[in-house]
């Protein structure tokens, strides 16, 4: 068979950007986000859907403790993955409890899918929700001197995006908006995506590749940053997030040696971030300067 990418035939390929190669029923991690986010709504003070933009998919779910949040608390933003394809409402809340619980603000974008927009309309609302929560960042609760961001899967490159824009050229606004990025399970670099059946629905050109893959676009001054992933998950999903880690240290000298969770698949690693006494949380508190 003809060799597409790397070592791979079409056919490999397409399975190695499917997670349905290995969990082939996803549905009790969606329900499961669905009981936590009810959870956590119960748990924190919510606002549900404050707009960040003027388009219909631009709002953010908000989460805050109920009890008053130091005026200088942390804002953590997250977006979520669903292979560029899937909505989160109902879900936002899973991730939030660890970091609301510390003193962290846990703000939860949504935004506009594919194939309604591009993957680089995606980009660009999740680089507004940003500079949103930097422009209001009192009236959320938070400060706007300590923003971070996570995610997971190809939220995980969104996320990615974000820590790499250029926040003075494109916004007006001071170079390190971002002080830390985590990401988790991620596709970064898009020229397999592209070369995958993935590229059915996402229609990405050779210019789009590079221009929305994050890697390709680091800096010396981007922002320090967390990798995780999970043993139990696709080749080329681990292969990334290393590839991306050691990009990341080359560019910044800051070590990034990914953290590997050996049992987990890819959507335990969603849940992860939630679970008491994880190592991931725990590394995204301390780079907030928070204690669990």
């Amino acid at each position: 068979m003809t060799k597409i990418f790397g070592d791979y035939d079409q056919e490999q390929l397409n399975a190695q950007y499917n997670q349905r190669t290995l969990v082939p029923d996803i549905g009790p991690y969606s329900k499961q986000a669905q009981v936590d986010t009810a959870a956590a709504r119960a748990e924190f003070d919510c606002e549900p859907k404050v707009s960040y933009g003027p388009e219909d998919d631009q709002w953010m779910a908000v989460y805050r403790a109920k009890a008053a949040t130091p005026v200088d608390a942390p804002i953590l933003i997250y977006f979520h993955g669903g292979a560029w394809l899937v909505a989160e409402e109902g879900r936002d809340g899973q991730v939030a409890p660890e970091f609301v619980r510390a003193g962290a603000v846990f703000v939860a974008p949504n935004f506009s899918v594919v194939p309604n927009v591009s993957l680089g309309d995606m980009v660009r609302q999740c680089r507004e929700a940003v500079a949103h929560c930097y422009a209001n960042a009192a009236s959320l609760g938070g400060d706007a001197a300590r923003i971070h961001v996570c995610g997971h899967s190809s939220g995980s490159h969104l996320t990615a995006m974000t820590a790499v824009t250029d926040w003075q050229s494109d916004f007006g606004l001071p170079a390190d908006v971002i002080k830390g990025a985590t990401l988790v399970s991620g596709p970064y670099d898009l020229a397999p995506v592209r070369l995958s059946a993935r590229n059915e629905y996402l229609d990405l050109s050779a210019e789009d590749e590079q221009r929305l893959s994050p890697g390709r676009h680091l800096r010396s001054d981007a922002p320090p940053a967390i990798f995780a992933y999970g043993g139990g998950e696709l080749d080329e999903f681990q292969r990334q997030s290393r590839v991306l880690a050691a990009a990341w240290e080359g560019a910044t000298g800051r070590a990034s040696e990914p953290l590997v969770f050996p049992g987990n698949n890819h959507f335990q690693m969603r849940e992860e971030y939630g679970r008491a006494g994880s190592t991931l949380a725990q590394a995204v508190l301390a780079q907030m300067g928070l204690k669990p």
